[in-house]
């Protein structure tokens, strides 16, 4: 079992998690968080690098390793995301609202400029007679990535900008606990206009 380190750096991605909505006549107010990971060893090894991937989104005529974003196979990763205040509109256990069919987390993959790939996810919320939800806790099984069966958990924290009458707001987030370490995520838009909040763990043999 690999020990876990955070460095300095910080980049908080992860793409393609899920859009938990249902679709009323009207569009509904959202809130997304968009948040990502880079896991590297003691030397910078990626070690995201090579993960399997169910797709990707390059030519066809590349290699899943070159590939610069796709989605992981289900197969490899259990992902759980848990709202702090779950309501009439979300619940827990089914990703959606209840009584809904149940829409699971989904991981992807993304290879940035600086030439390491991010495990990430895309989260939204229907804020419609919801408290806000500023604390999300990922709860991720990745044994390609970590070399274990663990459970690991990212808590996160959020502000939430007034929705837009677009309906659609975009969280930000300040804070992540990990292991007992607080960090400070960075923003970046390399991946979208509307931008990600990003970390780098560094796992020790």
């Amino acid at each position: 079992m690999k020990t876990l380190k955070i460095s300095g750096l910080l980049v908080f991605v992860i793409m393609n998690f899920s859009s938990c909505f249902l679709f009323p006549d009207h569009e509904p107010e959202t809130v997304t968080y968009n948040f990502g990971l880079s896991f590297q060893d003691t030397s910078g090894n990626d070690l995201v690098k090579g993960i399997g991937l169910e797709w990707w989104l390059d030519s066809t005529f590349i290699s899943e390793e070159q590939a610069q974003s796709g989605i992981v196979k289900n197969d490899l990763y259990v992902l759980d995301i848990i709202v702090s205040e779950p309501c009439k509109n979300w619940d827990n256990k089914i990703y959606n609202t209840p009584g809904s069919d149940v829409i699971r987390p989904i991981l992807g993959m993304v290879r940035y400029n600086n030439g390491y790939r991010y495990l990430d996810n895309d989260f939204s919320l229907w804020v419609n007679d919801c408290p806000e939800a500023k604390m999300l806790t990922y709860k991720l099984k990745c044994p390609y990535v970590f070399g274990d069966e663990a459970v690991h958990e990212f808590v996160t924290y959020w502000d939430i900008p007034k929705v837009k009458s677009s309906g659609q707001t975009f969280a930000k987030c300040y804070r992540i606990e990990f292991e007992g370490n607080e960090i400070t995520p960075q923003f970046s838009k390399e991946k979208y206009r509307s931008g990600y909040y990003i970390a780098t763990i560094i796992l020790n043999d």
